[in-house]
C-alpha cells in the first residue's frame, strides 16, 4: 500500500496524467469531461505557446502501481513580472479521497517551487486565464461546462488541510430569457446605439471572424488587464486560440460592436453548450466524440457565455446591453432560452449588473487559494 510520487517524463506518463481525471469521474453525472487531445495540446510545450514563458512540472501519485492523483506546478514569468512577485501556480490537482495522496503531491510541488525561489503559491490555476481555474465549492449538483472543471466536494477539505487560504472567488449564474425579454433588450440596445453612435458589426462566417481575431484579442487584453490572474496574450497565443476555438463560432451567438468609424469597442462570444456532448465523449474525439460535438453546435437547449469585453471609454454607455441583446436574440432564433454565465469574479459588479435584465440564479462558486511558502 506504499505511495509513490513520480515526475511525468514520457508520453505514456502524460497520457496517464490526462486520463486520470476521466477515470476518477467516469461515473459522475455532472462533469463535462475535457477532450484528451485538447488537454495534451495544453500540456505540451511543442503545442501550447504559453509554455514559451512558463516553467512547469507534472507529477503522478501511484499506489500499488495504480494512479491515485496528479498535480501540475507552473511558474508564469509574465505573471511574476506583472505582479513583481515570486509567485507560482498549481493546477490539474486531482486525487482520490486520501489525505496522504494530496499531501504528498503538494509537498512534492512545493519542494520544486522552493528550488525555483517561489515565495507564494496560488491555484487551482492553469498556465493562463484562458485555462480552467478555481475549485468548485458550491453547486455540486449542477452540471459543469467546457470552460470549467468539476471536482468532488472533498477537494475543499484537502486543500484547507494543506493550510491554503482563500485568495478570491468566482461565481456563476444560470440565466433565463424569453421572447418578451429579447424584445425589451433589443429596444434598449437600439436606444444605446443611437445615443452613442454605435453599430453592430455582423460577420457572416467564422472565416470573417478570424479576419478580425487579432482586434478581438487585443481588446480582451486591454479590458482584462486588471482582472485577477489575467496575463496579456501574446500574438502567438492569439493565433493558437483563433485556430482552436473560433472555428466553432455560431454566428447567432457572437456580438461585435463598433464606434461610428467601425472600430471594434465591444465583443461578446457565447457557444452552444457542449456539456452533454462531452459527457458522451468521455474525453475521446473518436470514433463518436466529434459527432456529438458537431451535433451540439446546431441542436441544443442552452448556451454558455465565454467572454464579454468593452473598451474602457465606452463602459457604462449601454454596450453591454447591445452585446446581451445580440446574444439573447440569436439564442432565441435557435430556440434557446437558458444560458450559463461561466465564471466571473465575485467583485466584478459591472458584469453581474447585466443579469438584472433577466431572471437568474447564482448557482455555482469557485475559489482560488493561496499560501505563503
Amino acid at each position: 500500500m506504499s505511495l509513490e510520487i513520480r515526475e511525468v517524463k514520457t508520453i505514456s506518463e502524460l497520457k496517464q496524467f490526462i486520463h486520470f481525471y476521466t477515470n476518477l469521474y467516469r461515473n459522475n453525472k455532472q462533469v463535462a469531461f475535457p477532450i484528451h487531445l485538447d488537454e495534451s495540446h495544453t500540456l505540451k510545450k511543442s503545442k501550447n505557446p504559453a509554455l514559451a514563458f512558463c516553467k512547469n512540472k507534472y507529477w503522478l501519485a501511484y499506489r500499488n502501481n495504480q494512479v491515485v492523483g496528479r498535480i501540475a506546478a507552473i511558474i508564469n514569468r509574465k505573471e511574476q513580472e506583472k505582479l513583481d512577485q515570486k509567485i507560482g501556480r498549481f493546477g490539474w490537482f486531482d486525487f482520490t479521497d486520501d489525505l496522504e495522496v494530496s499531501t504528498a503531491l503538494m509537498k512534492t510541488a512545493i519542494e520544486w517551487f522552493r528550488q525555483n525561489n517561489t515565495e507564494v503559491l496560488h491555484g487551482p490555476m492553469g498556465f493562463t486565464d484562458m485555462d480552467r481555474q478555481g475549485l468548485l465549492i458550491e453547486g455540486f449538483d449542477c452540471k459543469g461546462t467546457l470552460a470549467t472543471q468539476y471536482n468532488y466536494p472533498y477537494y475543499e477539505r484537502h486543500i484547507e488541510n494543506l493550510a491554503f487560504e482563500k485568495s478570491t472567488d468566482w461565481v456563476e449564474y444560470e440565466i433565463q430569457t424569453n421572447d418578451t425579454i429579447a424584445g425589451k433588450m433589443e429596444s434598449l440596445a437600439q436606444r444605446c446605439k443611437e445615443r452613442n453612435k454605435l453599430v453592430s458589426i455582423k460577420p457572416r462566417s467564422s472565416k470573417e471572424v478570424k479576419k478580425i481575431a487579432l482586434e478581438i484579442f487585443k481588446l480582451i487584453n486591454e479590458c482584462y488587464k486588471d482582472l485577477y490572474g489575467f496575463i496579456p496574450l501574446t500574438e502567438e497565443q492569439m493565433d493558437y486560440y483563433t485556430k482552436s476555438y473560433l472555428s466553432f463560432i455560431n454566428m447567432n451567438l457572437i456580438s461585435l460592436v463598433g464606434d461610428e468609424t467601425g472600430k471594434l469597442i465591444g465583443v461578446g462570444i457565447a457557444m452552444p453548450s457542449f456539456t452533454k456532448a462531452l459527457q458522451k465523449a468521455k474525453g475521446k474525439l473518436f470514433p463518436f466524440g466529434a459527432l456529438h460535438l458537431l451535433k451540439a453546435v446546431n441542436k441544443n437547449d442552452r448556451v454558455d457565455l465565454y467572454l464579454i469585453a468593452v473598451d474602457e471609454q465606452y463602459q457604462n454607455k449601454g454596450v453591454n446591453a447591445i452585446i446581451m441583446s445580440d446574444i439573447i436574440s440569436g439564442a432565441a432564433r435557435m430556440g434557446i432560452y437558458t444560458a450559463e454565465s461561466n465564471i466571473e469574479l465575485e467583485d466584478n459588479k459591472k458584469v453581474q449588473a447585466m443579469w438584472r435584465f433577466t431572471p437568474n440564479r447564482q448557482h455555482k462558486r469557485r475559489r482560488c487559494y493561496t499560501k505563503q511558502l
